[in-house]
């Protein structure tokens, strides 16, 4: 009985004038929406449409994770329609309005509820939208607020029915998070480790309590990608000015 070596030699050398390499694995390309900043953008090209992006920005790393997020809400609503599920409440219309967020363009739901009330309706209100979506060119899911305890207890379960939705959809799907939680449920996990802090003076010029904070510089640290696997990289994302009165 010939061994499956030499039948696939067999096989591929019948289909060799009509199929080329009958047994090769290609890979398959997945559309990408920018994110709207620039070093990020040519690193990864975007993030993934019909699979989960997951975005880490601990507590005290806030201001960056707003303003990623904002970032990909200027970026997806100059040409699509977006909705924001919001689980703590906290998105601020007219700061994201003057980075460019087309507010026409984005539905914005809004947890009332707090604690893991506020997890379950911000699942509810995915899974809603997941049902019919059709019409969003991206759909976020903003769980930074919520206490680290609480998404701990999110099973596994969850996070892989979401992406076998996904699956069947041409959405980019993102999870805003205070610490990794999707695991290899998400094609894309992109790590906000913090930022440096840019003063009015240096220490030699003044003393410490006669400076103010002008910006934050912020990186963006890449460890998986909807590629193939590849090393994590660390990037410089994105700065934000602070504006004082």
């Amino acid at each position: 009985m010939p061994s499956s070596s030499e039948i696939r030699s067999q096989v591929e050398a019948r289909l060799a004038g009509r199929v080329s390499a009958a047994f090769t694995q290609r890979p398959v390309e997945t559309a990408l929406l920018p994110t709207g900043i620039a070093t990020l953008d040519a690193a990864i090209g975007g993030v993934p449409c019909g699979r989960i992006t997951e975005v880490i920005g601990p507590a005290f790393c806030s201001a960056g994770r707003k303003s990623f997020q904002a970032h990909l809400l200027a970026s997806a609503t100059r040409e699509r329609f977006c909705a924001l599920i919001d689980a703590s409440d906290s998105f601020d219309p007219k700061s994201a309005a003057s980075v460019g967020v087309n507010l026409r363009r984005l539905l914005w739901v809004r947890c009332s509820e707090r604690g893991m009330n506020a997890l379950e309706q911000a699942f509810r209100a995915t899974d809603l939208l997941l049902q019919d979506c059709g019409g969003f060119g991206l759909v976020m899911v903003d769980l930074a607020a919520i206490s680290e305890k609480l998404i701990r207890k999110i099973p596994l379960s969850t996070w892989f029915r979401f992406s076998r939705v996904m699956e069947r959809l041409d959405t980019p799907l993102v999870f805003i998070t205070p610490l990794q939680a999707i695991g290899t449920c998400s094609r894309l996990t992109l790590n906000l480790p913090g930022g440096e802090l840019h003063w009015s003076q240096t220490t030699n010029e003044a003393p410490s309590h006669a400076r103010v904070s002008l910006a934050f510089d912020f990186e963006m640290q890449i460890t998986g990608r909807h590629s193939c696997k590849k090393p994590p990289q660390r990037v410089h994302a994105f700065s934000m000015q602070r504006r004082w009165a």
